[in-house]
């Protein structure tokens, strides 16, 4: 493959894309104008992310070894009472819950993700990224687009304060909530109902949730002025932040008196000084799209390309996912499948815009005024295919875990991968794959 691709931002969703390039043979840069590792707040880790990044990059070893946190699933104080309520990734965990303690829940076969901290998480899938052969450029700051008769033919950089020009055939923006290639064009679209703002803090020796979950399960709790995460990302340290409508920061007594009215496990916890000795960050949660995420030369991936309202924890998911499948799209249609260019790029951003809508609908109900719990689980069944799932309650999970988008991309990537290897021996994929299905319809 002989196209050059240029990855603004090596946070998850473009240190994804650039890894899957690189590892398929593509000439990849990414400039990021940080350095990993540093601070970023989505600690929440979904099992569809982690199955992806092991699928494509073995990295599940890995992960499992950096010491995070299991995430079994997620317990929430909301709804018609303040009685919590889990929802859990394994089916079989939901029956023999009752009868396990903390050390046969870990020695079990229960399928798990884990709550990560983003510094050394985000700093291990960049590295991925050039390990696997891509041009990772760090401090450097995109700047601007170049274009050329109406195309994007590259960025304009900042590299010590020298200004350069970094020019591809491609150029996929995964610049975070800068949106720089959304904001160029004006596409960007905020969602007026979903604006948000959050104020979190790390604390050491909080407690967990009662039982053998512990602390291998997130919380979500409501307040009457919003709701509470609470995501253990260490064996002694938690995320712990309110999600609120101002439009301001929060002051320490406040985010104090709100959290003591949580019922949250911080008795005996200890806030951790943050950057400059402050303990509490903050962090704009506006829920945004954009009327077009290709165009002619860019893509838009991850938060760069939609951001959904957080009560979900989907955001490092959406990023690692939309990599994986922005990847596939640019490697199928920069590669065997040139004249199909415009439909593939196409599929992408269909598939990316459906998953958003599908997450946006979701949270618009959660807020809504309908607080029965069983609610949620029928409002998710409504986005599952029919006779995909059992009940409604796993069709929550199937869609919230990111696994309906991730089991569509795996199907996609192991379709791409027969085609390269029949066109290797010569022979007609699409012959092929009409006679499987016409064997399968044969029974």
């Amino acid at each position: 493959m002989t196209a050059r691709f240029l990855v603004l931002g090596g946070g998850p969703a473009g240190a994804t894309t650039a890894a899957m390039l690189a590892r398929h043979g593509a000439a990849v840069t990414v400039v990021e104008r940080t350095r990993m590792p540093r601070h970023h707040v989505g600690e929440s880790l979904q099992p569809a992310s982690l199955s992806l990044l092991d699928r494509h990059f073995g990295l599940g070893p890995t992960i499992a070894g950096m010491g995070f946190p299991r995430k079994y699933g997620a317990a929430y104080v909301w709804g018609e009472t303040r009685d919590p309520w889990t929802v859990l990734f394994d089916a079989q965990l939901e029956t023999d819950l009752p009868g396990l303690d903390e050390a046969a829940l870990l020695a079990g076969p229960y399928e798990h993700s884990f709550n990560v901290e983003r510094a050394p998480f985000d700093h291990l899938l960049l590295q991925e990224a050039a390990r696997l052969g891509a041009d990772v450029r760090e401090d450097v700051e995109a700047e601007s687009l170049i274009e050329e008769d109406g195309r994007v033919v590259g960025a304009r950089i900042l590299v010590d304060g020298v200004r350069e020009d970094l020019r591809a055939d491609f150029v996929v923006d995964a610049s975070g909530q800068r949106c720089l290639v959304g904001r160029h064009f004006g596409l960007t679209r905020t969602v007026p109902d979903l604006r948000a703002t959050a104020t979190y803090a790390w604390f050491d020796g909080a407690g967990g949730f009662p039982g053998p979950l512990g602390r291998h399960v997130q919380w979500i709790v409501t307040v009457p002025d919003g709701w509470i995460w609470f995501i253990p990302i260490g064996p002694d340290r938690t995320s712990v932040g309110i999600v609120t409508r101002d439009r301001s920061r929060m002051d320490e007594a406040r985010f104090d008196a709100l959290l003591a009215s949580s019922g949250l496990p911080l008795e005996h916890a200890r806030a951790v000084p943050g950057e400059g000795g402050g303990r509490l960050r903050f962090a704009r949660d506006w829920s945004f799209s954009h009327t077009s995420l290709t165009g002619d030369g860019w893509m838009l991936v991850g938060d760069a390309a939609a951001f959904v309202d957080p009560i979900l924890s989907g955001g490092v998911d959406f990023a690692i996912r939309g990599g994986c499948q922005a990847a596939l799209a640019l490697l199928r249609a920069y590669g065997e499948e040139r004249a199909d260019r415009a439909s593939l790029l196409a599929t992408y951003e269909a598939d990316v815009a459906s998953d958003y809508k599908a997450y946006l609908r979701l949270a618009r109900y959660w807020y809504g005024n309908n607080r029965s719990v069983e609610g949620f689980f029928w409002e998710a069944h409504r986005e599952i295919p029919p006779h995909a799932v059992s009940t409604p309650y796993r069709a929550f999970v199937y869609l919230t875990t990111g696994k309906l988008a991730a089991d569509r991309h795996v199907r996609l990537f192991q379709d791409w991968q027969e085609r390269k290897m029949f066109r290797a021996l010569g022979v007609d994929a699409d012959a092929v794959q009409r006679a499987a299905r016409a064997a399968r319809q044969e029974g």
